[in-house]
């Protein structure tokens, strides 16, 4: 009996479908023998007795010959059943890379639509990953021989099916530089997606042999500029530390026709005596006497490295001209006049054109230019650096690199330093090339992964950054400091985590910012932005739980009433929520969410023009408050109940689409509501492009919720147009936006319309009692109706 589980789940040659059973068998065959126990909490944590439901799904499997074999407390998947994701693994510890790759039919599990349990989600979601990781290794291992055997075309083709892998996350950091390696030796297109994701997560790219011999690049400019120097001429060549000065002198000297002197500070004119012959010292008297060849073109490395005397006799030549000509170099700027003066900085892309991707890996810094090109770890010469740093100085470029912008008054508090050391150091690390002069590190990335190779030291650096940030971007270092945490750095953290979360639930992203607050179940302070954050992730029964968790007396605060009252109105119990919303007396921001909650009890009512009058003034308490965004989502309902009271869709969304340019999450959502009252009012033809303007705006704003919404509005239109195919496309794609979001209920309606198109009776029923479960009995009641007479659940396109 053969179990495939790779592009779907069945078993070959049997019409058996019991999706709960064959994943039970899966999970068997993946992870080997398991207690009965262990099964039972894992797939059924929330049923009365899942011992028992474990036993009903076993009595199921007992009908595949074979499928399972019981010992006791133990169960495990019988001998003769052969899982496609076994021989997989199979093949590829045979090293039979071909057959491994044509046997991945697609993600692990990708059919399955039923209701599962976080940790048998998260499982199932881990196993596709790892599986798809897998296989794309395998592609790469492919590509990597073709290399070898100089087909390059076609190892280039093999890592890009590696990057197209189905199921599989994007590349990671170990990843990315072999596929960036193997598409740019091919010269296929995708290599320059991949340096760009690269670049933006910081990650470093190892560079194709063909740049490894490179010559010298990006200075061609300043070279002829030096070439053209001519007899008594001066030049100046300054910039900070790892800026390619020296490179720049070595470049001149193979060009031919100059001599590079090195600065030694041990003797006087010790600099200049190979210009005066084998034993021939310089005298005091005539120090210029070597420069006064005219044919003579003498570059001297390193100003500030030189002594004293050979100092005085480079600035009496750029005085009296002897005949040579000169060009020194320091960090510094010159200290008399000169014919010209190069000040060298990081690289300009233009000045890499012919070096794909290498200045999107260096940021065009020199040093770093120069290790690529010679296939150095970039962290190689620079670290060498950093290390001979005073430990001040070294702390203090630390601070800086595990900053993506660094805030210069927060870190000199972070080292204690008052105005004046902090300044020294910063002029120090900026003249030895490593900072920007705002304090950015170059190929700050590399830095960082340096640092937190090292946890402890890390974790500290990261805590003295938490304390000394603003509350509003601290939370970063405190997260990753949190070992290390004393009482007043959780109190702290904790307003940082409201902030943070604020911020998400601005964003659109609830379910991040439940994540979050759920770090901080205990503190009672943070309960309302807690239950906020449940709100927007539609987990409205465990957000009325979180506030009636507080005591008594907190219970009558304006900010807990109105949160409250939201949450009932949403559970559809309007009248318990119309009552609390009544106490909330004032002008402020709880008695504009207040009105809005009486708005909704009263569309719940059905009461049109209650509910619109109601928005309104809730709109107008925002505009009052200047809270622009929270108006025009009011301002939404007023638009949807006029259509309600027969006014032209058209004429009832003029004003908030207009007013909602320039924001668009909120304007996706109100196009969302438009086309849906297009569809009320019977001018569904009309509704399709608005949606896709929707689902533009919602893309533009990155809000997954509201593109959820767009998508599953979407699909119930194809849902009862009869497209049944592309409906069910649009409510997967729903699902997809909601992962992570936590939104049980935009997740019940699609999952629900879902087991009606494929006909799985079961998966609807165990939908409806995830739905019952989370509280949301009102909208388990509006799908049983629909599905009485055969209408697919609209999904909310109202988001208050």
């Amino acid at each position: 009996m053969k179990l495939r589980t790779l592009g779907g789940l069945s078993v070959e040659g049997s019409t058996f479908r019991r999706q709960k059973v064959l994943l039970l068998l899966a999970y068997l065959c993946v992870e080997g023998p398991q207690p009965r126990r262990r099964l039972a909490d894992l797939f059924w944590p929330e049923a009365a007795n899942p011992m028992n439901s474990l036993a009903q799904h076993l009595v199921h499997l007992r009908t595949l010959p074979g499928a399972v074999q019981e010992d006791g407390s133990r169960v495990e998947a019988g001998a003769e059943v052969c899982c496609d994701v076994q021989e997989l693994r199979q093949l590829a510890q045979g090293n039979h890379l071909e057959g491994a790759t044509a046997l991945y039919g697609g993600p692990f599990l990708d059919t399955l639509n039923i209701p599962l349990g976080a940790d048998l989600e998260e499982w199932v979601y881990e196993t596709r990953e790892t599986l798809a990781r897998e296989v794309r290794g395998l592609w790469l291992n492919l590509a990597a021989a073709a290399a070898a055997h100089g087909r390059a075309a076609f190892a280039g083709e093999l890592a890009a099916r590696a990057l197209g892998v189905p199921g599989a996350p994007p590349p990671d950091e170990l990843e990315l530089p072999r596929l960036h390696h193997l598409l740019h030796l091919a010269g296929h297109p995708l290599a320059g997606g991949i340096e760009r994701e690269a670049h933006a997560l910081g990650l470093t790219l190892g560079v194709a042999p063909e740049l490894a011999a490179a010559p010298f690049v990006g200075r061609e400019q300043e070279l002829e500029q030096l070439a053209r120097l001519g007899a008594g001429d001066v030049a100046w060549i300054s910039g900070s530390g790892g800026m390619g000065k020296s490179a720049l002198l070595l470049a001149l000297a193979r060009a031919g026709g100059w001599t590079v002197l090195q600065a030694r500070a041990d003797r006087p004119y010790g600099t200049l005596e190979p210009l005066a012959g084998r034993g021939a010292p310089i005298s005091s008297t005539a120090p210029l006497a070597p420069l006064r060849n005219p044919s003579l073109r003498v570059a001297v490395d390193h100003w500030e490295g030189a002594d004293d005397a050979t100092q005085a006799a480079l600035a009496l030549a750029a005085r009296q001209r002897p005949g040579a000509a000169l060009v020194i170099v320091s960090r510094r700027y010159p200290p008399f006049d000169v014919d010209l003066h190069l000040e060298l900085g990081p690289l300009p892309p233009e000045a890499l054109t012919d070096q794909p991707g290498l200045h999107a890996l260096t940021e065009g810094h020199p040093l770093l230019v120069g290790a690529a090109l010679s296939g150095e770890a970039l962290d190689g010469r620079q670290g060498a650096r950093i290390r001979a740093l005073p430990t001040a100085t070294r702390d203090a470029f630390l601070l800086l690199a595990l900053q993506e912008t660094p805030d210069l008054r927060a870190t000199s508090r972070a080292l204690g330093l008052n105005a004046g050391d902090f300044a020294l150091i910063l002029s120090r690390l900026t003249l030895e090339g490593l900072i920007r002069e705002n304090g950015q590190v170059y190929a700050a990335a590399v830095a960082r992964e340096k640092i937190e190779r090292l946890h402890v030291q890390a974790h500290l650096l990261h805590l003295k950054l938490a304390r000394a940030l603003p509350e509003e971007t601290a939370w970063p270092h405190y997260a990753a400091a949190r070992d290390l945490w004393e009482d007043a750095d959780e109190d702290r953290a904790a307003h940082a985590v409201a902030l943070r979360a604020e911020t998400l639930l601005e964003r659109g992203y609830p379910g991040k910012a439940v994540n979050l607050l759920d770090s901080f179940p205990h503190r009672s302070e943070l309960a309302v932005p807690h239950a906020w954050a449940l709100l927007g992730a539609g987990r409205y029964a465990e957000a009325l739980a979180r506030l009636q968790k507080l005591e008594p007396a907190r219970q009558t605060e304006g900010a807990v009433t109105v949160a409250r009252a939201t949450a009932l109105v949403r559970l559809g119990r309007h009248e318990e929520a119309a009552a609390l919303a009544h106490e909330v007396r004032g002008s402020g921001p709880e008695a504009a969410r207040a009105a809005s909650v009486l708005a909704g009890a009263a569309r719940i009512r059905e009461q049109w023009d209650e509910a619109r009058r109601y928005a309104q003034i809730s709109a107008d308490l925002w505009q009052l408050g200047g809270n622009e965004r929270e108006r025009l989502g009011e301002l939404v309902l007023v638009a949807k109940m006029k259509v309600r009271l027969g006014a032209a869709p058209a004429e009832a969304f003029r004003d908030v689409l207009e007013g909602s340019r320039g924001l668009p999450s909120i304007r996706g959502t109100a196009l969302v509501n438009y086309a849906q009252a297009l569809i009320d009012v019977g001018q569904a033809e009309l509704s399709d492009g608005v949606m896709e303007e929707a689902i533009a705006e919602l893309t533009t704003a990155g809000d997954k919720l509201g593109l959820a919404s767009a998508l599953g509005n979407m699909g119930v239109r194809r849902h009862l147009q009869g497209h049944l195919k592309e409906a069910a496309a649009l409510y997967r794609a729903t699902l997809d936006h909601l992962r992570g979001t936590g939104s049980i209920r935009q997740m019940g309606l699609t999952l629900s319309n879902l087991s009606e198109i494929e006909g799985d009776l079961t998966a609807f029923e165990d939908t409806l009692e995830m739905l019952g479960r989370a509280g949301q009995n009102e909208l388990v009641d509006h799908i049983r109706r629909n599905a009485r007479i055969v209408t697919p659940s609209s999904t909310l396109s109202l988001r208050s």
